[in-house]
């Protein structure tokens, strides 16, 4: 209420007083006598009898004086009652309709003029609807209005007071317990908005009188050269006459302004200025005359969809991500709901329609008790149905509480109106099981697009298939929230994948996506990946793995196997790799990988599509004799070496420096086996990519202090053993090099030191 109060005195107004109620009994027995004078009294009189708004406060307080310092002679008024004392009573600020001093009369809504004596006041008369001195209201006699009439008796004056208190708050059928500071200052905001919108919305129904020929230019001929004239001739003078035109610009650009404002309060400041400004865009009309425009900004209606769109796709976004009271909820829906759409924005009536989380079908499924996100209710089918916005919001907050289970599974069951963004969130689903350290599950979802009712693999681009292959490999994950996120990559407690499905997962991948398999990059994150170990390093890089050389015959039987495996592979089949490659796991994975690459390389015959070749040679790190086996695969072909051999000198040249950095990293060794493995192959076209590799060498002396190294291992492996594969001039060639590695080494400051 207003916090007015007031002290009652005796029947006389103004007076206060004490009684003492004496009975013959309690003289007789003066321990049971009630001390009612020591004691303090709150009165409420009949008038206040119902708790309602505005009710004003009567508080009796306790005497300032005793009875004792203020004596009084005694009046005896009848048996039972004595006045033993009295004095003039406080008069506390008090509505108007409790003044003891002006008497007042009730009527239900009579607005008209003050009635009878209503409009005197004494000095504490506050205004029941203004909350203040009567003295103050600048509505107190003024005809239709009449605030001295107001009562806490008439419906009429109850909801006057009410909408005086919360504002534009009554639309929404709050009560007072439900409106705190957010909601009030979105009803401020909104009630100043609503002002300006009027003012506008008045200026366009007036419309702008313009010309014509401001609109679109006059082509008659009497606007041409010498006979140009100003008016125009008799043909076209309608044409250069005024008209008027509505621009709904000005509007929207203000609306839009005030949206913008709205998204940057609070959740229940927002929702209340959002849904105000859908009320008053619903009783915006087009004038009749109201011509077309190209800017759809210019014309209400198509202006309004657009606003109409912004705020419901803010509001559905809303209610998932913000945790609003139910009452308050509801009452949000239930306001959106009694709208009145006009036929230009029927299609918003629905929009609105969001689950709360506690819906007992979204709660099932979240659950895991309903997969299919389907009930039959009262014999029908209810199917779990969102608005992209409600879907893309539960995604979010979902995502941000770490919940990847119940995300899964919603994703799983739900639809939607707009099916393509949709699924590009679907596509996300195996990340999300790897989360929760599903990637058994996660890698048969990839491929099993029957029951999922879509092929992600299919839809996998390079870079998302070598993330994919890091994760089933080290059974770790990037701890942001999306796929190809930079943040950190975290290890999942739990037993690795089952030993050949991961392989076996990437090559049916390879096969699937046609993209992928015509992307030599991809084989190239195929060789890295198999070419590393199954640990992260400190800062979630893929640590290189040195693969001890089978056996000769163990890796032609692996080669042999193979074949049937990828055939089985291609088709799309189940397959279980024999029992040969757990003998050496990571050898024989190693080479079923090789095999699948030289049979790409061998389909890309003659395409001008071989690219990345120096990548994928690093992608071996030292494992060079799986090279070695790629290097054979292939070497029936003659064709195929050119372009092989011609394609890795290029991109040495061309990627110098990311050469020089690797092979400072992996160390002489290294380097002279890669000269070894090029320098020995019987055919001369890759025999010349060894010569490129250590004139690149030469040509950058200080940056390899251990061409010693690579002089000796030339000279002992290849002069020694090999030297019948190369002709005269490449082995004069190849002793010159190494006689330069050998005196460079002698020379170098970084030797000496």
């Amino acid at each position: 209420g207003a916090g007015i109060g007031r002290e009652v005195g005796s029947e006389e107004p103004g007076l206060e007083f004490s009684l003492n109620m004496l009975s013959e009994s309690a003289a007789e027995e003066p321990s049971t006598a009630a001390v009612i004078t020591e004691t303090s009294v709150v009165v409420i009189s009949d008038d206040e009898a119902d708790n309602t708004l505005g009710d004003s406060v009567i508080i009796v307080g306790c005497l300032e004086k005793s009875v004792l310092e203020e004596k009084t002679p005694e009046e005896v008024l009848d048996d039972e009652l004595a006045v033993t004392y009295s004095r003039k009573g406080n008069v506390l600020p008090h509505a108007r309709y409790d003044c003891t001093t002006h008497p007042f009369e009730r009527t239900e809504n009579d607005v008209s003029a003050p009635l009878k004596k209503n409009s005197d006041v004494c000095g504490q008369c506050f205004c029941y609807l203004c909350d203040k001195l009567a003295s103050l209201c600048p509505y107190w006699t003024t005809p239709s209005i009449c605030h001295c009439n107001a009562h806490n008796k008439s419906k009429y004056w109850k909801t006057a007071r009410d909408t005086a208190l919360v504002g534009v708050l009554t639309m929404f059928n709050l009560d007072l317990t439900e409106i705190d500071e957010d909601l009030r200052q979105g009803g401020n905001h909104l009630l100043k908005f609503t002002q300006e919108l009027s003012v506008q919305y008045s200026n366009y129904l007036m419309g702008e009188q313009i010309s014509k020929e401001a609109l679109y230019p006059c082509m008659c001929d009497c606007h041409r050269g010498q006979r140009q004239k100003s008016m125009g001739c008799g043909k076209c003078n309608y044409h250069h006459t005024e008209t008027r035109i509505y621009r709904y610009s000005p509007l929207y650009d203000l609306v839009s302004t005030f949206l913008t404002q709205a998204e940057q309060k609070s959740s229940e400041t927002a929702a209340v200025m959002l849904l105000g400004v859908a009320k008053e865009l619903m009783l915006q009309k087009e004038p009749p005359q109201a011509g077309q425009t190209q800017d759809p900004t210019a014309m209400l209606k198509s202006a309004v969809v657009l606003l109409m769109e912004r705020i419901t796709v803010i509001l559905q976004k809303m209610l998932v991500l913000h945790n609003f009271p139910n009452s308050l909820y509801r009452k949000f829906i239930d306001f959106f709901k009694s709208l009145v759409f006009p036929p230009h924005c029927y299609s918003f009536a629905n929009r609105l329609n969001v689950l709360p989380w506690n819906d007992h079908l979204l709660t099932s499924v979240l659950m895991g008790q309903n997969i299919t996100g389907e009930r039959t209710k009262k014999g029908k089918k209810e199917f779990l149905w969102e608005f992209l916005p409600v879907v893309q919001a539960r995604v979010k907050k979902m995502e941000d509480e770490e919940k990847y289970r119940q995300l899964v599974r919603y994703l799983k069951a739900v639809r939607c109106n707009d099916s393509l963004p949709l699924g590009m969130l679907k596509d996300k689903i195996p990340f999300y099981m790897c989360k929760y350290g599903d990637f058994d599950g996660a890698a048969q979802l990839l491929l099993n697009w029957k029951s999922f009712g879509r092929c992600i693999a299919c839809r996998l681009s390079p870079v998302e298939f070598a993330t994919y292959l890091k994760m089933f490999r080290t059974r770790s994950y990037p701890s942001g929230n999306e796929l190809l996120s930079q943040e950190q990559w975290l290890i999942h407690p739990g037993p690795p994948m089952k030993p050949g499905n991961t392989i076996k997962l990437a090559i049916q991948i390879l096969y699937t996506n046609k993209q992928l398999y015509r992307t030599p990059k991809c084989w190239s994150s195929l060789i890295e990946t198999w070419c590393s170990k199954t640990i992260l390093g400190e800062k979630g890089e893929l640590e290189t793995l040195s693969c001890v050389e089978p056996a000769i015959v163990f890796q032609k039987d692996i080669l042999h196997l193979s074949l049937g495996v990828l055939e089985d592979l291609k088709k799309q089949m189940p397959v279980k790799l024999p029992a040969q490659f757990s003998l050496m796991t990571f050898e024989a994975e190693l080479i079923l990988a090789v095999q699948a690459v030289v049979q790409m390389l061998l389909d890309l015959d003659g395409q001008p599509m071989l690219n990345s070749v120096l990548e994928m040679v690093f992608a071996f790190g030292s494992n060079l004799w799986a090279l070695k086996l790629l290097l054979e695969g292939i070497g029936f072909r003659e064709n195929l070496l050119y372009a092989f051999s011609t394609a890795f000198k290029r991109e040495l040249c061309t990627q110098s420096l990311v050469a020089r950095t690797i092979w400072n990293k992996q160390g002489p060794l290294y380097v002279g086996q890669l000269i070894t493995l090029f320098i020995t192959h019987n055919n001369v076209v890759m025999r010349s990519a060894a010569f490129v590799i250590m004139n690149i060498i030469l040509e950058n002396f200080s940056q390899f202090p251990w061409t010693c190294f690579v002089a000796n291992y030339l000279r002992n492996r290849v002069l020694t053993v090999s030297c019948s594969l190369m002709t005269p001039l490449e082995q004069h060639e190849l002793k010159d090099k190494i006689a330069i590695f050998q005196k460079n080494t002698v020379t170098s400051p970084a030797i000496v030191e």
